[in-house]
């Protein structure tokens, strides 16, 4: 491929030596073609007048010497009116013209002579746009019309993102593109930055770790998921690209207000499988209601437009539990416990139904001004305000009391200006700055108080406390974003060169586990002041406690891009593209750390550990990162029914920079970090929230708050580390079928060339191996190479892990004077392998949390957590026009897809290979009851025989460990079971006129999980903690060897393919009931 790559960038640069490139924006759109007579002769200075019929907005243009013309940087969506006129020829004019966000619309137009007795001709162009020679990339489109028609209960653009083949939506709206992590997308809102740049939030969003979306489906205009675009103006991504473009007003005066409404009396009992002693239960009462207003229209006729958009949401999400349910030990001793909490002066709450809350205001208004027929300026501004409550909740394997919830305050501000230029048929520009501030301030809920965790069972906890990772957690972040593209229309090619640009500023709190973190092996521990088997604590270095520490990470990173673009339109079928970016990302360097850089680096290297040029407090070197693509689009009989595309290329995606943020807060200097887990210097329950407090029973050699000493964790990146980019090629065919139909194929692929993995220096290489029928290393976690330091961790690049894709879609669209309707159905396959997936925002997670056989700093190539495996989508709405005055709507999404891929390990809390303190070693599947020492406990008093015999059945019983007998269990090896959902909206219109202006009233009914309303035991969504299985408890050794002892519970088996009952994604039905007054 690196000879390939080679090959390309010589080819990049002779041609552009002879011609110029394009590329496609993604807040705009564009028109072009070519005029010819009837004999096929162009006609040069042919005049073009391109007018957006509800504003006025007019574009103009001629044809040059070739006869081609081209209009860049239009108004996305419609109806244009296109004229076309030539001196001696009837007039051109197409008056039902609807451009797509980032396409271009091509014409081919052949004027008349005057001679003939029509005076003009007038033609209705097809909506359309598969057929499109700018199309070469896999892409999905979902304009206003989409948006009203399919059914939506959470109002995100990730309701709509499902509809791309290639995407998957997982929980709390997590959306993966192309098999790639869901923080390697890029999001654009008007050309301005709206990924979470630090990276915290699942769903990729500003404010996401609240669950509110940045934007109100209201608001927009048109969104695009983008999978590989081979335009070089888009960057930032590995998985996708979602561009997406706010409503502007228009010269009729025009508004809506709307309500939905969701409660107890609109969801399904629960599930069958789940119903306990009291059997199936409504949801506890609860609330959830948005609702808003819009309004547009023109300030100046023609000239002056305003858009603004107000909504209010304040949703509850109940969260049942029967504690019927719950299969720990120690259910019916709660009281005991709350009797010894109450010595402390601490109530932890409830646990049956703790309710989350999500309260959030979302303003935009937006500001377009026509200047003249060739400048138009656009400012925007948008508020989103959210609070979010968000207790943890119980379930079979765990009692969590509600004061033990996390309190997250968000807010969001952002403000984008583009003007759009035209300097005569040749040149144009599209220039966009935007500045984006995020405040994100995440606390502990109830009453100061350390962290609990009580083991209970065989894989059971008890948690109460605060939530370890909101006692002291804050981040404010600021981007400035400029980017600039200027166009040349150079005949059939078309030259765009241009430049993006981003500066962020952070400032980020976290000390995770700040009260003082505890656990137990028993809930009798814990009541008779016995000492815990862990204890964790995160605190300042350099002064001050939670907020107010001195300790926070401040840091600026920069990012530099610029690019050019080749778009030839070879002839009237094939249309090539060709181009090359360089993003340079600058980083700047933090706190150094002298004893480390003088003397721990001497014994990391002593020890043989290579640490890549990797120093404390020196940052990332400032890297080149080269993304040449080619992209291409052949009509095959030039009458759009046969359409071959795709291309191939490189592209750069953004790195969280919570990643890199680590070096500039785990430095060794400005956060201590204690992890204590051998029985030697463990302390006693201390209920004293205080650091200081905390720490005093502790020995001397734990450095204090603020004394300036060194320890903690070690965060470091190798100094040429590289952000994370991929070689992604694409090739697709679109046929038109009989009746109407279009089918497309497409395959896209994924190659890593960079991306991130981790190793702890500071483990020292393995001390022994286990016996048995087992004999992987063990390492000695307590014995490090410099025990000055806990976790030295180190982040560097790799070229392993692959993607790929197969889609096929058959769609068709259906319009009578009764019915406007279509459907599309889509059958793909992904499959996507990594070394790692980072799904975590603390380095030190990254490492720890990562499944393995021989250890986490000898990671072998596995299934990705984001494979997606077989997915069937379908979707279709239908309009019904009874009469001039009513109409029905109905849509329709359907999704079959297989479940996520899981993991089976070990219950050991890293005791077994000694590595990490995590659940992460995968298990050795037994062939035989000899390979495997089974034995009773407290927790599970079931014989040896008996356990064998149940695992035996077990394992018989699963396809997947039925196949892997006698060896090791793969990361992701397994899925959990397919599910089936269908959902379902529809609306009723009735219109009604009062003077010049049309009012409609509609009521709507969205159904999430329709499936599960039609049969009860229909719709199942499936889920397991983790993701992981954790199949055997690792409970000792056998008397001086390393041969391990196990103990299994057949109840563990239920934790596999458990009926998920959370949030809107769940097993259950749940409706959401609308109406909204609309005028226009």
């Amino acid at each position: 491929m690196k000879k390939l790559l080679k090959l390309f960038l010589i080819l990049v640069v002779l041609m552009f030596a002879n011609s110029g490139a394009y590329a496609q924006g993604n807040t705009t759109s564009s028109i072009s073609g070519n005029v010819y007579d009837k004999d096929s002769q162009t006609l040069p200075g042919a005049s073009i007048l391109a007018t957006h019929t509800p504003s006025g907005t007019r574009y103009t243009a001629s044809t040059d010497g070739t006869g081609n013309f081209r209009i860049s940087n239009m108004r996305v969506g419609g109806p244009y009116k296109i004229v076309i006129t030539f001196v001696g020829f009837k007039t051109f004019e197409d008056s039902d013209v609807y451009l797509q966000l980032g396409d271009t619309k091509d014409f081919k137009v052949v004027l008349q002579e005057e001679s003939n007795e029509l005076q003009e001709v007038v033609v209705r162009t097809s909506r359309d746009n598969t057929f499109n020679s700018q199309r070469t990339g896999a892409q999905t489109v979902i304009n206003s019309d989409k948006i009203k028609a399919l059914p939506s209960l959470s109002r995100n653009i990730s309701d709509f993102a499902r509809l791309t083949p290639q995407a998957q939506l997982r929980g709390d709206d997590v959306l993966s593109i192309g098999g790639q992590n869901n923080r390697f997308n890029a999001i654009y809102i008007d050309g301005a930055v709206s990924n979470d740049v630090f990276g915290l939030a699942a769903n990729g969003t500003n404010g996401g770790q609240t669950g509110v979306s940045p934007i109100s489906i209201d608001a927009i205009e048109q969104f695009q998921v983008s999978v590989a675009p081979y335009d070089v103006k888009l960057s930032g991504f590995a998985g996708g690209a979602i561009s997406a473009i706010t409503r502007s007003g228009t010269n009729n005066f025009e508004g809506s207000a709307y309500f939905f409404n969701r409660d107890e009396n609109l969801a399904a009992k629960t599930p069958p499988s789940l119903a306990g002693a009291n059997g199936r239960q409504k949801l506890a009462d609860f609330s959830a209601q948005t609702y808003g207003v819009r309004a547009g229209g023109a300030i100046v006729k023609d000239k002056l437009f305003y858009f603004i958009n107000y909504e209010k949401q304040d949703n509850e999400t109940p969260q049942p539990f029967d504690p019927s349910t719950y299969t720990g030990l120690s259910v019916n001793r709660l009281g005991e416990l709350r009797a010894k909490l109450a010595t402390y002066g601490y109530d932890p709450g409830s646990f049956e139904n703790n309710v989350r809350t999500l309260v959030s205001d979302k303003i935009i208004g937006k500001l377009d001004w026509n200047i003249n027929d060739n400048h138009k300026l656009s400012l925007k501004h948008s508020y989103v305000k959210a609070e979010n409550f968000s207790p943890s909740r119980s379930s079979a394997t765990s009692i969590s009391f509600i004061n033990g919830s996390q309190l997250f305050n968000s807010t969001t501000n952002s403000t984008a200006l583009e003007l759009n230029s035209r300097f005569g048929n040749k040149f144009s520009n599209n220039l966009v700055v935007a500045y984006t501030s995020v405040l994100d301030d995440r606390d502990a809920a109830g009453d100061p108080f350390p962290s609990v965790q009580i083991f209970d069972g065989a894989n059971q906890s008890i948690f109460f406390g605060a939530e370890g990772f909101s006692t002291a957690n804050l981040l404010d972040q600021k981007t400035l974003t400029i980017s600039d593209n200027f166009e040349i229309n150079a005949g059939m090619s078309k030259i765009t060169i241009g430049t993006h640009n981003e500066f962020s500023s952070s400032r980020n709190v976290f000390f995770g586990n700040n009260f003082g973190s505890y656990r137990y092996a028993t809930l009798n521990d814990f009541l008779n002041d016995a000492k815990p088997n862990r204890f964790q604590l995160n605190y300042s270095l350099i002064g001050g406690e939670g907020d107010d520490s001195q300790g926070a990470a401040e840091f600026g990173t920069k990012q530099f891009g610029f690019y050019i673009q080749n778009d030839m339109k070879l002839n009237s079928s094939l249309r090539v593209s060709y181009g090359i970016r360089v993003d340079i990302p600058v980083w700047e360097d933090g706190l150094g750390n002298d004893d480390f850089n003088n003397r721990t680096i001497g014994l990391l290297q002593a020890a043989g550990k290579n640490l890549q040029g990797a120093t404390v407090g020196k940052g990332i070197r400032n890297t080149a990162h080269l993304a040449p693509r080619f992209g291409f689009n052949y009509d095959l009989n030039g009458k759009k029914s046969t359409q071959f595309r795709g291309g191939f290329g490189i592209f750069t995606s953004r790195l969280p920079l919570v990643w890199p943020g680590g070096t500039y807060n785990n430095n060794g200097v400005s956060q201590g970090a204690i992890s204590i887990t051998s029985p030697t210097g463990m302390p006693t329950f201390n209920p004293n929230p205080s650091v200081a407090s905390q720490i005093a029973p502790l020995p001397a050699s734990y450095p204090r708050p603020g004394s300036g000493g060194r320890g903690g964790n070690v965060d470091l990146f190798a100094k040429d580390f590289k952000l994370p980019q991929v070689f992604k090629a694409s090739f697709a065919v679109d046929q038109k079928l009989p009746l109407g139909f279009v089918l497309t194929s497409e395959i896209t692929y994924n190659d890593n060339i960079s991306a991130i993995t981790y190793e702890n220096l500071n483990i020292k290489a393995a001390s022994s191996a286990l016996t048995g029928a087992d004999t992987r290393p063990r390492y000695n976690g307590n014995s490090r190479v410099d025990p000055s330091y806990l976790g030295i961790y180190l982040a560097s690049n790799t070229d392993e892990g692959t993607a790929y894709n197969l889609a096929f879609t058959l769609s068709k669209n259906f319009r009578s004077d009764f019915i406007d309707a279509n459907i599309s159905g889509t059958y793909s396959y992904g499959k996507s392998t990594v070394l790692l997936d980072a799904t975590s925002s603390q380095n030190s997670s990254q490492w720890n949390n990562t499944e393995t056989v021989n250890g986490a700093n000898s990671l072998a190539l596995s299934r990705s957590d984001f494979d997606q495996g077989r997915r069937i989508i379908s979707n279709g709405n239908a309009t019904f026009k009874w009469s001039k005055f009513t109409k029905s709507r109905i849509g329709v999404f359907y999704e079959g897809a297989q479940g996520t891929p899981i993991s089976y390990v070990y219950n050991d809390s890293g005791r077994l290979l000694q590595d990490t303190f995590s659940n992460s070693a995968l298990i050795y599947i037994p062939a035989a009851q000899s390979e495997i020492r089974l034995v009773s406990t407290t927790a599970n008093t079931l014989t040896p025989q008996q356990q064998w015999d149940a695992l035996s059945a077990f394992i018989e019983g699963n396809e997947y460990l039925r196949g892997r007998k006698g060896g090791y269990a793969e990361r992701n090896g397994d899925r959990l079971k397919t599910s089936h959902v269908v959902d379902l909206k529809f609306a009723q219109e009735f219109t009604f006129n009062i003077g010049k202006k049309k009012h409609t009233l509609e009521f709507t009914a969205d159904i999430f999980n329709f499936t599960n309303l039609l049969n009860k035991n229909w719709g199942k969504r499936y889920f397991t903690s983790n993701d992981q299985v954790q199949l055997l408890t690792q409970v000792g050794f056998l008397t001086g060897t390393n041969t391990p002892t196990f103990s299994y519970n057949p109840t563990v088996g239920n934790s596999i393919n458990q009926v998920d009952d959370v949030g809107l994604n769940s097993s259950r039905w749940q409706m959401q009931t609308g109406v909204r007054y609309t005028f226009n």
